[in-house]
């Protein structure tokens, strides 16, 4: 029998776990798993428990949004162990599980973790915090998470870029140095999202067009500060719709410095990720094993062949 570390944010999705947490258990013990249930108390405290406890258990599965992913990650690659992880979106965004094609029904995503097999994705690491699909800065960082999902519904970028256009009297630039393998320069950016991820604030193909989860390398997305707000509009609609624009910089890297005078504040996978004057991220490789309902089709973010293991 399987022992199976069960650990969900209760409050995440407007407590939409309340209504599904006994069919999820159900589904689980009748594939011989051994649940332990840790619903978390606090921010951080899935961190904690896994650092802990979790290379005691044959597998974890975890039920949130991709914040509460994100901490059963950082406390397993704190502990220094690997164990395969299951996710059951919970969140009002889950940026990270539509790229991977998991369901969104928290039932069907269950189904699909008892019967799955586990693929290797990576995982980014900005000096040394953890994060599974997205860091980045600068003074719109949180539009996406501002936009609610039905004007996403309804109007698709259009509803991103009046988010955006809202926020150009308060956009701030960081002089900065940008330093990596396949592009190096300086200037007054204002924006930047180093992603492994084919979605971001619920917005899909924002990240590019080629994304592959597991290549071991991250895309990049700079904005240089635009000279007059006329030019605000054009570079919102180059991001959204992956067209060139001089402003707009995107590359692919498995590592990037980027370096300011200043403090500089972070996002990382959609939570506040601290503040630094220089920040390395690095690419780890396959390091998160994640289980994947392998009938499910291809994911949106592609997974390179060879990861199943038994």
């Amino acid at each position: 029998m399987r022992k199976m570390l069960f650990i969900y944010n209760a409050r995440a999705g407007k407590g939409a776990i309340r209504n599904s947490l006994s069919y999820i258990l159900e589904e689980f013990s009748r594939h011989d798993i051994l649940i332990t249930i840790h619903p978390t108390t606090k921010a951080r405290d899935a961190v904690k428990v896994m650092k802990k406890h979790g290379a005691d258990y044959d597998m974890v599965v975890c039920s949130g949004g991709d914040g509460t992913l994100d901490e059963v990650v950082t406390g397993m690659m704190q502990g220094g162990y690997s164990i395969p992880v299951g996710y059951i979106p919970a969140g009002s965004t889950n940026d990270f599980a539509s790229s991977l094609g998991i369901p969104k029904q928290m039932k069907d995503a269950a189904a699909a973790i008892a019967g799955g097999t586990v693929y290797n994705c990576d995982v980014g690491k900005i000096n040394e915090s953890y994060f599974i699909y997205v860091a980045a800065f600068g003074a719109f960082t949180d539009v996406s998470y501002k936009t609610s999902q039905d004007m996403k519904n309804m109007l698709g970028h259009a509803a991103y870029l009046l988010e955006g256009v809202k926020s150009f009297a308060s956009l701030k630039s960081w002089k900065m140095s940008i330093s990596s393998e396949e592009y190096s320069g300086e200037g007054d950016f204002i924006y930047g999202m180093i992603t492994n991820s084919n979605s971001v604030g619920g917005f899909k193909g924002i990240t590019g067009n080629d994304v592959t989860l597991n290549d071991g390398v991250f895309e990049v997305t700079l904005i240089r500060m635009p000279e007059t707000i006329i030019e605000w509009p054009t570079i919102m609609s180059a991001l959204l719709t992956g067209t060139a624009h001089d402003k707009v910089i995107t590359f692919k890297t498995s590592s990037i410095k980027v370096t300011c005078e200043e403090a500089v504040p972070w996002t990382t996978d959609g939570e506040y990720g601290g503040s630094w004057k220089e920040a390395k991220i690095v690419n780890i490789s396959r390091a998160l094993p994640i289980i994947l309902d392998e009938k499910s089709g291809q994911p949106a973010g592609r997974l390179l062949s060879g990861q199943t293991q038994d």
